[in-house]
């Protein structure tokens, strides 16, 4: 009976854990079946918020993205519904343990079976009525999120066919647009056309005026000639012609100006394309229709320029001025023009003129230093240039010419630092390394001008004054037979070059090659017969070779063609001692003593100082 009993309330309990797992309210296949269509692909869309765009000129920021994990599009509903399953799934963990409670009362209630079967079948009937009711809210949830699912399918619908009618309206803008575009070529090609024509009728117009101008000045001429026949009061009639054409003058001038413009344009048109001539006939047009055009004469100006006609060009551009005084460009122009005329110091007053309208034009403050230059006015040079550069600080000839300047200043250390400057920006110029040289010499930085030569020679070659600087900086540091090399390049590039040749002898004479040496000299006498100082270095070398009769007559020949040169009367006089010719040594010495103390005196110019120094700036 006891084991009949236990067997029956286990059969009850299995039975009650059956009808409550047919009762679970949301089972693991329900969203397989769901018919969320295609809403699914619009949720994101419609509530993802999307950020305002911000004008931004930097790069705009990289935003990092969350990653989904392969979740699908609708991932905000799938997790909405997910959550659902996981709270319906706790309390069916709940109904479990509750189930194991009551199986666990049945077994322990054997002893007194029937009053204990009907408390646990009413408690069961309890717990599975909340149960019921709790399935049912869960059930009611989920049809909450389906009416949800379906008002946003709805939504998205509406979106979508919201959006197409805006691209068909967008569309049918674009076509209008295009319409209208097309429309607009045409008519922009209908007015060129009748430009053309309205052009055309009117130069025929105007010819027509000119020609009966013509004839009727012919009418007006030819009572003048004296006939016998024709009486006094014969020339009465003619002002009516002239009445004629006053008339057409007064209603051409709407028409006129617009001729002179158009003939200003080709002008302008022709210029571009380096007709200069057609250019200044087109300007020479359009002023006969207009002679107060103000461009015009300016466009003039500058084709005449091209052409080097610079005493027109000047004419043109007083007469823009006297229409348009306040353009900087004409001032700027007009003092290039009166710098090519050498008319140095009314080009500064145009570029100061320039200046005051436009105070940063960095051409007109450069070419502003460079006469100041040439006045050897260096302070204000140097402040132009600085003012040039701080308008455009990367112009390298600005820096040279700056340069320039400061050497001209002895401030060499600054020289160098702005040929420093101007080579960091263009490092291919000779011109720039030369000069950085010379100023190195100034310093006795006598290695660091070396290297600057060759950087000069790499870039030009060719360049002899180039070979004859390095040359002299050779022998000055007594590298002799690089010295002969330097020179034997200079005067092998540029035979004719005189100095070359005298330098090149007195490094032979270093190296005592006299045998060369005289025959550099004679080499130098050929290219300038007059020149006493190479006749007195070549009677040097031939007295070296005992040769005395050949350097006296040399002497005597530079003495002749200067007869102020002490040295020759010096080396005379010295060599007539060693011949035992005493009488004429001392007459030579005495003669040389003489011009010594004029020289001290001041009476007889020596040698210019560029001459002494050996080296030779290179003109820029």
């Amino acid at each position: 009976m006891r084991l009949s009993t236990i067997a029956l309330l286990t059969l009850a309990a299995l039975a009650a854990q059956e009808s409550l797992s047919e009762a679970s309210p949301v089972p693991e296949q329900t969203w397989e079946n769901n018919p969320v269509s295609e809403a699914e692909n619009f949720v994101d869309a419609i509530d993802i918020a999307t950020p305002q765009t911000v004008a931004s000129v930097s790069a705009p920021e990289t935003w990092s993205r969350p990653q989904l994990g392969g979740e699908s599009p609708f991932s905000a509903t799938v997790a909405s519904t997910q959550s659902a399953q996981l709270n319906t799934g706790s309390g069916q963990s709940e109904l479990g343990a509750t189930i194991i409670l009551l199986n666990t009362l049945l077994l322990s209630a054997t002893l007194s079976p029937i009053l204990t079967l009907m408390f646990f079948w009413m408690v069961r009937r309890f717990v599975i009525r909340e149960l019921v009711g709790e399935t049912a809210k869960r059930l009611r949830q989920v049809d909450g999120l389906e009416t949800q699912l379906k008002t946003s399918n709805h939504r998205s619908r509406r979106l979508i066919q919201d959006l197409e009618l805006q691209v068909q309206t967008a569309q049918k803008s674009i076509d209008f647009l295009t319409r209208e575009a097309e429309a607009s070529k045409a008519s922009i090609r209908e007015l060129e056309q009748l430009k053309a024509q309205f052009i055309s009728q009117l130069q025929g117009m105007i010819a027509e005026v000119r020609q009966a101008k013509t004839e009727a000045l012919g009418r007006v001429e030819k009572p003048t000639v004296p006939t016998p026949k024709t009486p006094p009061s014969a020339p009465k009639p003619a002002p009516k012609p002239q009445a004629a054409t006053i008339p057409q003058k007064k209603h051409s001038p709407p028409h006129q100006s617009l001729i002179a413009d158009d003939y200003l344009k080709q002008g302008e048109a022709l210029i571009s394309q380096r007709k200069y001539t057609e250019a200044i006939a087109a300007c020479d047009r359009a002023l006969e229709l207009n002679p107060n055009l103000g461009e015009a004469w300016y466009q003039r100006g500058n084709a005449l320029v091209r052409l080097k006609r610079h005493s027109e060009a000047l004419g043109s551009y007083d007469r823009a001025l006297s229409m348009q005084s306040g353009r900087a460009e004409t001032w700027y122009n007009r003092g290039n023009v009166l710098v090519r005329l050498k008319r140095y110091y009314e080009a500064l007053e145009s570029y100061d003129r320039a200046l005051k309208i436009r105070p940063d034009d960095y051409e007109a403050w450069h070419n502003r230093g460079a006469l100041l230059r040439k006045f050897k006015r260096y302070e204000e040079a140097i402040e132009s240039y600085d003012r040039a550069i701080a308008v455009e600080p990367n112009h390298y000839e600005t820096w040279h010419n700056r340069g320039n300047v400061l050497s001209k200043l002895r401030r060499y250390e600054e020289a160098i630092g702005s040929y420093d400057r101007a080579i960091q920006i263009n490092a291919g110029q000779f011109e720039i390394w030369a000069n950085r040289a010379i100023a190195l010499c100034h310093l006795n930085r006598y290695a660091d001008a070396v290297a600057s030569y060759e950087q000069a020679i790499a870039i030009h070659p060719k360049e002899p004054e180039l070979w004859s600087a390095q040359g002299a900086l050779f022998a000055k540091l007594r590298r002799y037979s690089e010295a002969l090399e330097s020179y034997d390049r200079a005067t092998s590039l540029k035979p004719d070059n005189y100095a070359a040749w005298m330098a090149r002898g007195e490094v032979l004479g270093a190296l005592k090659k006299y045998d060369d040496a005289v025959a550099n000299w004679d080499r130098a006498i050929a290219l300038k017969p007059d020149a006493g100082d190479a006749w007195r270095r070549r009677g040097i070398c031939l007295e070296k070779l005992q040769r005395h009769d050949d350097a006296i007559a040399s002497f005597d020949t530079a003495i002749a063609l200067k007869p102020d040169d002490a040295e020759s009367w010096r080396h005379r006089g010295a060599l007539l001692s060693r011949l035992n010719k005493y009488q004429e040594a001392i007459a030579s010495l005495g003669k040389a003593i003489s011009i010594q103390k004029e020289l001290r005196n001041g009476k007889v110019e020596g040698d210019s100082p560029t001459q002494q120094n050996g080296f030779s700036a290179v003109a820029t």
